[in-house]
């Protein structure tokens, strides 16, 4: 995959990055905590005090798990030719050391160097695809997408349906570059202008109806949870949480209170050890930004 900035110049921004969160003024819990509201890019970011001395080891690695604000990790994460955020990247250039298996877990075998890249021809030879499956195994496990999303052979693309949030457009909408970005695949296309990069926006997760007097005492006093995808993501591969613990699709998986104080799904981690505990109920709902 072709990147656009030198090493050289990313070891600069992440020297200075270490430089600008070299200070100490939040304390040690807020580390994998979701930000509760936007912060401004020009803000000071939030950083751990004394980091290495008070955390279990491996739970943060410089340099971008050293701050929840937005505008310092976009400012650290590399850029395509077009603009937008080149994950696959910042992992080869160490902005970010995701893990491959979630605490207590035996990792996985490492699939890096796994290069089964091919082309996939279109109607035209400037709309054939390429697809690189040794980027794509970097962050994902081949469970990750055969046979739930592709079978092993001969499966049909069609932009339609990319478009449409299947196939490539599970991830190719919402998590990675968008399908719009037509250079990234279709390499006989020019980037064309220069976009804003965009880290995903949170997901407000959708409250299943439930008009009972009981539900409506336990849940009239929280807004719907919230959940910051990006901070999860620069702290985990995706083949950690996907799809072991929650399908990799939009409301494909159920979420109960029952389940996370069981250590399932966001419990694994939300225990009080690795992260913030699940009783810290104002950490997940958040009321909604006025306006």
């Amino acid at each position: 995959m072709q990147l656009t900035s030198s090493r050289d110049a990313t070891v600069l921004r992440v020297a200075a990055a270490c430089v600008a969160v070299a200070g100490c003024s939040t304390a040690a819990s807020v580390i994998f905590d979701a930000p509760q509201k936007p912060q401004d890019a020009t803000s000071q970011p939030a950083r751990a005090a004394g980091v290495e001395a008070t955390l279990p080891a491996d739970t943060v690695r410089p340099p971008a798990e050293l701050t929840l604000n937005t505008g310092e990790v976009l400012r650290l994460l590399p850029r395509d030719a077009g603009g937008h955020i080149d994950w696959v990247g910042a992992l080869r250039e160490g902005v970010i050391d995701p893990r491959r298996s979630l605490p207590g877990q035996e990792p996985p075998p490492a699939l890096d160097g796994f290069r089964f890249d091919f082309k996939l021809a279109g109607p035209a030879p400037m709309f054939d695809a390429a697809f690189p499956h040794s980027s794509h195994v970097e962050w994902l496990s081949c469970e990750s997408c055969h046979g739930r999303i592709f079978e092993y052979r001969n499966a049909t693309i069609t932009m339609e349906a990319v478009n449409d949030g299947e196939a490539c457009g599970v991830c190719h909408r919402t998590v990675a570059f968008p399908a719009t970005a037509c250079y990234r695949c279709h390499e006989a296309m020019p980037a064309s202008g220069t976009q804003s990069p965009q880290l995903v926006t949170d997901v407000t997760l959708t409250r299943r109806a439930d008009t009972s007097s009981a539900a409506a005492e336990r849940t009239g006093d929280y807004p719907p949870a919230r959940f910051a995808h990006w901070v999860h993501r620069i702290r985990y591969r995706c083949s950690a949480c996907h799809p072991s613990l929650f399908e990799a699709r939009a409301g494909a998986s159920e979420l109960t209170m029952a389940d996370l104080n069981a250590g399932r799904a966001c419990g694994a981690c939300h225990n009080g050890d690795t992260a913030f505990g699940v009783l810290s109920c104002g950490r997940c709902h958040v009321p909604p930004e006025p306006g």
